[in-house]
């Protein structure tokens, strides 16, 4: 049981465009998948094991993307979480507009508000 009050996580300013986002994955001018972002609050057990405590919170972006199509270079679905040792590198990529997946370097068409919503409702994650 958690006694004293929970410490407000800090928030990385970098990550405001990308807290609830989606786009296009794109192969050249082909439409071949969707990826949705949204931005979470990771925490890390500290402490010897007679007495854990949570600590070190981080704000770290979690990513989805379904394919459209019969697009062979996607898998149906995917989804990950971009480490602290990645972050820079992926913003910077995501701020290009382009998208690492296993290898292949892919365009983004990023979404506007509207279709974030639709896109965030159909893989399942509720508006905060």
């Amino acid at each position: 049981m958690f006694r004293g009050k929970w410490p407000k996580p800090p928030t990385d300013a970098r990550l405001d465009p990308y807290r609830r986002a989606a786009a296009r994955l794109m192969n050249g001018d082909e439409q071949i998948g969707v990826l949705v972002i949204r931005v979470t609050t990771w925490w890390w057990k500290e402490g010897p094991f007679w007495r854990r405590r949570w600590g070190n919170p981080r704000e770290l972006p979690e990513w989805a993307l379904s394919r459209v199509g019969t697009a062979p270079q996607l898998p149906d679905f995917d989804d990950g979480v971009i480490s602290a040792d990645e972050l820079d590198e992926e913003l910077a990529d995501w701020a290009a507009g382009n998208f690492r997946l296993r290898g292949q370097q892919l365009g983004l068409a990023w979404l506007g508000e509207k279709e974030v919503d639709a896109a965030h409702k159909e893989h399942g994650w509720t508006i905060d």
